[in-house]
């Protein structure tokens, strides 16, 4: 059995995917405005997040939070598919936050 996140690490690691979530780019995208007018290339998107939330059933998250009814087990596997690769971006974000809080005095409360 996994340990059970604490409600604030839970939050911190949901905020901080978020706003890596939100970060991507593509610059071949071209935006079209009303009318057909073209505007400009390139657009941000929101890269969505995979939780698996068995063995062989997945979520995809799009939005900037995570359910909470979502499983501690399920937010921590939380991943970005990249066609055949992915990347564990819960576990690394855990990561990141356990080097703070033993290297440079980071408390989440």
């Amino acid at each position: 059995m996994v340990d059970k996140l604490p409600k604030a690490r839970r939050k911190a690691l949901v905020q901080l995917e978020s706003i890596l979530g939100n970060e991507c780019y593509n610059a071949s995208i071209q935006n079209y405005g009303p009318g057909g007018v073209r505007e400009a290339d390139g657009r941000a998107f929101r890269y969505p997040l995979m939780v698996r939330l068995s063995d062989q059933e997945k979520q995809k998250i799009r939005d900037h939070w995570v359910p909470d009814k979502i499983s501690d087990e399920a937010l921590r596997s939380g991943y970005y598919a990249f066609g055949a690769n992915q990347l564990d971006v819960m576990t690394a974000l855990d990561k990141i936050l356990q080097h703070l809080e033993n290297h440079h005095g980071l408390v989440i409360k």
